[in-house]
């Protein structure tokens, strides 16, 4: 008898409902016009962003509290309509969950967001949890993995993973370089994937994760008295396309696959630079990159929902076919490198 694998029955998204155009966040920020402030914003792949702070609210002095809270109203609300989106897609209700899993890296509570999505969205007092705090933008994947873990074990299960962001909270607008590119590059939203055993959709392979030890502190974020910093080094892009090959090479060996025999590609739109990068090392098409270079034009970088928005994208012109392979990779703090490969 095949074993019965995990699969993605249903995909839901969710934004905050004021979008800016680049030129919109350009006059808001508070730096004198240079030609670098004129190139992050204005020449730049990203059209529009969702955010759920105004951008005023850096302007006034907040506290961290301030930051925090605000944070915690959008996180709430974000990966709320996400959950209730998936699970309407795939026709269940909050009492059938078996285990939730969430994941966030810009802010920070205890009971953390799956318990309380739990409680605001009635699931079961049985129900099984996971929270994945300060992982970073590819924190998603390994998400997925764990509850994809859960419901193999326990066959007819059904888990979802939820993935929010609320970056906005985040920025912050001294004179740090990189504040200016998070300021011009980073977004709000939330995924959530539902996954079971039963039902259609793509089926979760395998995973594989990569690490380049000697590089984590280039990226990451540093908690202050006003909150959160981003941590942003111009040579992470290079350091992700120095990895990404090898990674993906490597799961896709154990299933005796190369590149090319991949129909489709979700990888984090952690930013133009990025992709590229990613792009040359996996040698992948313009077509294939179409998914990644779409959210990142329409939303910007949401860190950890971004490959998930990518996914989404990927399918959304049609379901896998029988046997055909998508690779969903994400790069994150660690510097790390995060791989799922599902098929039709």
């Amino acid at each position: 008898m095949p074993e019965a694998l995990p699969r993605i029955v249903a995909l839901g998204r969710a934004v905050p409902e004021t979008s800016y155009t680049q030129a919109q966040l350009y006059a808001h920020n508070p730096w004198e016009p240079t030609p670098l402030t004129d190139r992050l914003f204005l020449d730049s792949p990203i059209r529009t962003r969702q955010l759920f702070v105004p951008p005023s609210f850096h302007l006034g002095g907040r506290t961290l509290a301030d930051a925090n809270g605000a944070w915690r109203e959008g996180a709430m609300l974000l990966s709320g309509s996400a959950l209730d989106d998936a699970l309407d897609l795939a026709g269940r209700s909050p009492e059938e969950i078996d285990v939730i899993g969430v994941t966030t890296v810009t802010g920070y509570t205890t009971p953390g967001l799956d318990v309380l999505l739990a409680v605001e969205h009635g699931l079961r007092r049985d129900v099984q949890r996971l929270h994945f705090n300060n992982v970073g933008c590819h924190a998603a994947v390994p998400l997925l993995r764990s509850v994809a873990d859960h419901v193999a074990r326990r066959p007819g299960t059904l888990g979802v993973s939820v993935a929010v962001e609320v970056c906005s909270a985040c920025f912050a607008f001294d004179r740090d370089p990189q504040n200016l590119v998070a300021a011009s590059l980073f977004g709000d939203g939330a995924a959530a994937l539902v996954v079971s055993t039963e039902g259609d959709g793509p089926a979760l392979l395998d995973f594989a994760s990569g690490f380049d030890f000697a590089h984590v502190a280039l990226l990451g974020f540093e908690l202050g008295d006003q909150g959160f910093r981003i941590v942003l080094d111009p040579a992470v892009p290079d350091r992700v396309g120095a990895s990404v090959g090898d990674v993906v090479r490597g799961l896709l060996a154990r299933h005796g696959l190369r590149v090319g025999d991949v129909g489709r590609w979700a990888l984090h739109p952690g930013g133009s630079r990025i992709l590229d990068a990613a792009q040359r090392a996996l040698g992948l098409s313009e077509e294939a990159m179409a998914p990644s270079r779409a959210v990142l034009e329409n939303h910007g970088n949401m860190s950890s929902p971004s490959v998930v928005f990518a996914l989404g994208e990927a399918l959304a012109a049609r379901p896998l076919e029988p046997g055909e392979h998508l690779v969903m990779a994400a790069f994150g703090p660690g510097l790390g490198i995060e791989v799922a490969l599902l098929r039709g």
